[in-house]
């Protein structure tokens, strides 16, 4: 994950390591959204075909690749109670779009702004009054004479990694046959998330992700001593 993505993340309590969200520590929010992925759909295999005609006496259309297609990917999140993979999906998607001021507080509002913002919100000050414990209850939608100014790609362009995992005697986790190494993904949409009062269940969040390239690593489960 870029430094400037990785920071803005810091600053809204999706805690990663050296840019990797780290897994290691279970109560770390960037562990959340490691551990809370639940599904993942695994990109599919194209090639681009020319086709040749006449190569020999009798022969008919050939087809031949030239070069490797490479389409999306979903991934699937359970949330947490305090919403932790939606909003890092929410913040990465804002950082392409640069929807910030240049006071780094978000244009659609003050909820996610500095400090101060956050005290007025708590303190009930602001332009719509209304519960000061409410999210956005404090916000102005900004001017609508704004401009949306994006971030460069490689400022936003992540690696993801997919690894599928067999139960050891170690961990639940234990065995890697391979691993998917998605190049230079970003979110270019999440799915609507439902919030409803009824039969209690899981709230769930997919997004989809365009990407560069990827490559595999394969591994043999049989050789591992767990």
């Amino acid at each position: 994950m870029p430094s400037a993505l990785a920071s803005r993340m810091d600053s809204y309590g999706i805690k990663t390591s050296s840019g990797v969200l780290n897994s290691t520590n279970p109560t770390d929010t960037g562990a959340v959204v490691k551990l809370f992925c639940d599904e993942a759909q695994l990109p599919n295999i194209q090639a681009a075909t020319g086709q040749i005609t006449g190569r020999l006496l009798g022969e008919g259309q050939v087809n031949y690749p030239h070069t490797k297609l490479y389409s999306d990917f979903q991934m699937s999140w359970m949330c947490d109670a305090n919403m932790t993979p939606l909003k890092f999906l929410e913040i990465w998607y804002g950082f392409i779009f640069q929807e910030f001021d240049t006071q780094d507080n978000k244009v659609s509002g003050n909820y996610f702004g500095s400090p101060k913002n956050l005290n007025d919100l708590k303190s009930g000050a602001g332009a719509g009054g209304g519960n000061a414990n409410t999210p956005g209850s404090n916000n102005s939608p900004g001017s609508y004479a704004r401009t949306v100014r994006l971030n460069y790609p490689n400022t936003y362009l992540s690696n993801i990694l997919i690894t599928k995992t067999e139960k050891s005697k170690n961990a639940p986790n234990g065995r890697a046959s391979m691993c998917y190494n998605m190049i230079d993904c970003f979110p270019y949409s999440i799915d609507a998330t439902p919030l409803s009062y009824g039969a209690s269940q899981v709230t769930k969040v997919s997004a989809n992700f365009y990407y560069a390239r990827h490559f595999i690593n394969y591994n043999n489960i049989r050789a591992y001593a767990g």
